[in-house]
């Protein structure tokens, strides 16, 4: 299994209170093999197992692969999934890898159909800078959402350069 270099929270403000009141969240995985994992979280249900959904990402535009996996999955609009379906060349929209799921012009065409989707979520990205991502925060700004990034301002090292 890989490092996890980033993750993002997505669900709603707090009314409030600020923050975020997070129902899924995206994890990161790399080295061998990237990997985008979806949890819902479902914080505040007892009981409720929800399975991982995994897209294994292109490299070039691993954040616009997950902002498409939000759009699929978490907003479940209807023009991305419906788009998705007719591209894909695989029936199951949970695991893909999406080098071989779609075309290059088709990803391009997905992207720019979340793009324009009114995304109701907020999306906290946390990223670590060995991450592939680390440059490529600023592609949120092309999404209607409310976006907070966070990467690493401090680490902490005990003598000898060992983590804590």
């Amino acid at each position: 299994m890989g490092t996890f270099t980033a993750q993002i929270l997505i669900g709603h403000d707090h009314r409030y209170g600020g923050g975020i009141i997070p129902s899924h969240a995206v994890f990161l995985s790399e080295n061998s093999r990237p990997a985008w994992i979806l949890k819902n979280l479902d914080l505040f249900e007892e009981g409720n197992e929800s399975e991982f959904i995994r897209w294994i990402p292109t490299i070039d535009n691993m954040l616009d692969d997950a902002m498409l996996l939000i759009g699929v999955h978490v907003i479940k609009d209807e023009a991305v999934i419906k788009a998705a379906r007719e591209f894909c060349k695989v029936d199951n929209l949970n695991y893909l890898e999406l080098y071989e799921a779609f075309t290059s012009e088709d990803l391009q065409t997905l992207y720019e159909l979340v793009r324009t989707t009114r995304i109701e979520y907020s999306i906290a990205l946390t990223v670590f800078n060995e991450s592939h991502i680390i440059n490529q925060y600023k592609t949120l700004d092309q999404y209607e959402c409310r976006a907070n990034v966070f990467t690493v301002t401090h680490s902490n090292y005990k003598k000898g350069n060992k983590y804590f």
